[in-house]
């Protein structure tokens, strides 16, 4: 009999860290069970046109980060944009009894409070989502009552990093049900036979290009960039990563390539993997700031939850100097595999250490490279495997 299952990702044209984490689980997957249906539900988030000819495609996600699935295809509904609550609570419904048709129904939505039907449920969780927190009683109420069937509607929460893991325990109290399973980044195989020569002077920052949210604070790192470009004479900042049609992020992007005028800051957009690995093979140092200027225990959404762009880095000898909140200090160890800041005057002297002393840089280097194994697919897979059998 064909195990069916669901996975919920209305982000899929982003293509980015969660979607090759997807992607790589999926894969998992599809080896997993002897005989099985996997569907994505996708609908029209942000008002982008599911079915438009451009459209995402299962083929774009093999691609895009060289996978192999055959048993996985896409599955799109149309939703409309709710303007009223009762509009959001017909979505997520509709939603809701979809995952009732499936043996496994995994939510790999952003802060997400779907309830899952299917037979099993697992929530794949970048960052747990807070209570309702209506002040009426009535609507109240009807919240902690939703609060409690989305609870104890999921057997498994897979965190991705203890920063997450944290919050979803201080949240929703989820205790045994809590498994931390970092992304997958690179094989083993890959790794052993990652090679690096002659490295240019080049500081990397890579990450999609968005406002809100947990969004990479490319725009303060410009400024960083540009308020110290004294100290950094030869030197070059380049930042690449995903940037959508939605016009705040094109605004966004806007502002920054006219700031960037004149200094040698460099911006590549959506650019395809064999030109970031290039950037990624020349770079010498990682920047990386998400949640900079912001209050973690207030807003610990807007911290980066893991950090899979610092781990790729790191893969490719590339030493990071990286915020030190969120999920940063779970990956990088301080004068070990990197270094952490607090401040921008940290993370220039840090970084100037790097860029003077080229010796101690390359004395990093490899041991950069051994702590990025952590990471690898096939600890994500061993740690899949155990929820899976769990189940």
């Amino acid at each position: 009999m064909t195990t069916k299952v669901l996975v919920l990702n209305p982000y899929m044209p982003t293509l980015g860290g969660g979607e090759k984490h997807m992607g790589y689980l999926c894969k998992y997957i599809e080896d997993y069970y002897n005989d099985v249906q996997i569907d994505i539900l996708v609908h029209n988030y942000n008002n982008v046109d599911i079915h438009a000819s451009d459209y995402i495609t299962i083929e774009d996600v093999k691609r895009r980060f060289d996978l192999t699935l055959t048993k996985t295809s896409l599955l799109k509904i149309d939703l409309k944009h709710p303007n009223s609550l009762k509009e959001h609570f017909y979505n997520k419904k509709k939603i809701e009894d979809i995952s009732a048709r499936y043996d496994l129904f995994i939510n790999f939505m952003y802060q997400s409070k779907h309830i899952g039907k299917a037979k099993k449920n697992i929530y794949s969780c970048m960052f747990p989502a807070k209570k309702y927190a209506f002040k009426e009683w009535p609507k109240r109420l009807a919240g902690m009552v939703l609060d409690y069937k989305y609870k104890q509607s999921y057997d498994c929460f897979m965190t991705n990093s203890s920063f997450t893991n944290h919050w979803q325990q201080y949240i929703w109290k989820t205790g045994k049900r809590n498994k931390i399973v970092y992304p997958p980044v690179f094989s083993e195989e890959t790794l052993k036979s990652r090679k690096w020569g002659d490295k240019k002077n080049i500081i990397l920052s890579v990450g999609r290009f968005f406002v809100g949210a947990h969004n990479k604070k490319q725009n303060e790192l410009v400024d960083i960039f540009i308020r110290n470009a004294e100290k950094f004479p030869g030197w070059e900042f380049h930042l690449a990563g995903a940037l959508s049609n939605y016009e705040d992020d094109l605004k966004y992007v806007e502002i920054i390539q006219n700031k960037i005028k004149g200094y040698p800051i460099y911006l590549h957009l959506n650019t395809p993997f064999s030109k970031l690995e290039e950037l990624y093979y020349s770079a010498k140092i990682f920047w990386h700031a998400t949640g900079y200027q912001e209050q973690d225990n207030l807003f610990p959404e807007k911290m980066e939850h893991f950090g899979i762009t610092t781990v790729e880095a790191m893969s490719y000898g590339v030493i990071p100097v990286v915020i030190n909140k969120g999920g940063q200090p779970e990956i990088v160890q301080e004068g070990k595999s990197g270094f952490l800041w607090d401040s921008e005057e940290e993370c220039i002297r840090k970084t100037l250490n790097l860029v003077n002393n080229d010796d101690y840089r390359q004395s990093l280097t490899e041991q950069t490279f051994e702590r990025s194994k952590k990471f690898s697919i096939e600890e994500f897979y061993s740690r899949t495997r155990e929820v899976l059998d769990g189940l």
